[in-house]
């Protein structure tokens, strides 16, 4: 069975998929997950043995960017 596993956000996002992750992989799963593309949690999957695939923007550099002038809300709600 293989079985891929999605979130979006910060480490308490993650962290409950690496633990899910590693008990599918313990039941015989084969199991990826995708995550924000930060080294943190590239590093705390390849910890436990189970491939990411990163996907979007870096979460960190979401919550460290400074906040959109309102003349970007309308982009940024069409993207």
């Amino acid at each position: 069975m293989r079985v891929l596993l999605s979130t979006y956000g910060s480490r308490g996002d993650v962290e409950p998929l690496v633990a899910l992750a590693v008990r599918l992989r313990e039941l015989g799963a084969e199991v990826r997950v995708c995550a924000p593309p930060d080294e943190d949690f590239a590093q705390r999957l390849a910890g436990v043995g189970v491939p990411m695939v990163p996907v979007g923007r870096s979460a960190r550099a979401l919550t460290t960017a400074p906040p959109p002038s309102p003349a970007d809300l309308p982009w940024r709600a069409s993207a």
